[in-house]
């Protein structure tokens, strides 16, 4: 089935902040006005096809045991451990090892979780966390088997909570938009045709003037990468992170991941 294309417009114009679920044939349109499709139209959702014994084990250093991470290996990119997400679990665990208040008492929200494994291991840092893992409806199931997994039965009492939020609609009313301090994205860049959805919901997270901290974490592997960066250096300047372990950087890079850090333009 076709995946319709949406156009490249400003995506934190909206003023409603409710995007109308509409097609659009051009991804080169400019014009501010222009509606963004909703996510579940360009990626529709579909069945889970995990099975009970394919599990993976990933070591974190400095984390004191193995995450162990049910899978999906089925059509889709969501359901699996990809290359920044380690990366980005290793870098927050290595924050944590340095400064054990560093998760302390903070919202956290993890976008495109797919397994789960990066607000997992925060999860795992510091039980003093609140933290949301969230996705598409069709890997909410692979999330909460994996909590479950690391961090007990999952409940509305839980520290680390699973939720659905598409990214260009709405935060749904569960996550506490206001409260965030965090926010971690690992492997997002992925699907061009949702880039202005993706960059529609980090500013909405991040409206100008508010202390949050971004981390954003990707592999390069298509040239189309690099529209997503044009969209999104219209709302946010990003640095790359300096403050990792001693080598972890040259080692990450060297694979083609890089770790950003994205502050809000004003």
């Amino acid at each position: 089935m076709a995946i319709p294309t949406p156009p490249s417009p400003s995506p934190c114009s909206s003023a409603s902040g409710h995007p109308p679920r509409h097609r659009t044939s051009s991804i080169s349109s400019t014009d501010s006005s222009a509606p963004l499709p909703s996510f579940e139209h360009l990626a529709p959702p579909r069945p889970p096809t995990t099975q009970q014994d394919e599990e993976t084990r990933l070591e974190v250093p400095f984390l004191e045991r193995e995450v162990r991470l049910k899978v999906d290996a089925g059509p889709g990119c969501g359901g699996i451990a990809w290359p920044a997400g380690e990366v980005l679990s290793r870098y927050i665990a290595y924050r944590h090892s340095v400064d054990a208040t560093y998760l302390r008492r903070k919202a956290v929200l993890e976008l495109g979780s797919g397994t789960g494994l990066v607000g997992i291991v925060a999860g795992m840092l510091d039980p003093d966390t609140r933290i949301w893992v969230t996705d598409q409806a069709q890997l909410l199931r692979l999330m909460r088997d994996n909590v479950s997994l690391n961090l007990g039965d999952v409940g509305s009492e839980h520290h680390l909570l699973v939720d659905e939020l598409n990214w260009g609609e709405p935060i749904p009313e569960g996550i506490p938009k206001k409260d965030i301090d965090l926010v971690l994205a690992a492997d997002c860049v992925y699907f061009e045709p949702a880039f202005p959805l993706l960059v529609r919901t980090l500013c909405d997270l991040a409206p100008v003037g508010k202390d949050i901290e971004i981390l954003f974490c990707w592999k390069k592997r298509r040239k189309a990468d690099r529209r997503f960066f044009q969209m999104l250096k219209k709302h946010f300047d990003s640095e790359i992170v300096d403050d990792d372990r001693p080598g972890e950087r040259e080692r990450y890079q060297r694979e083609g991941v890089t770790l950003l850090r994205l502050t809000r333009r004003l």
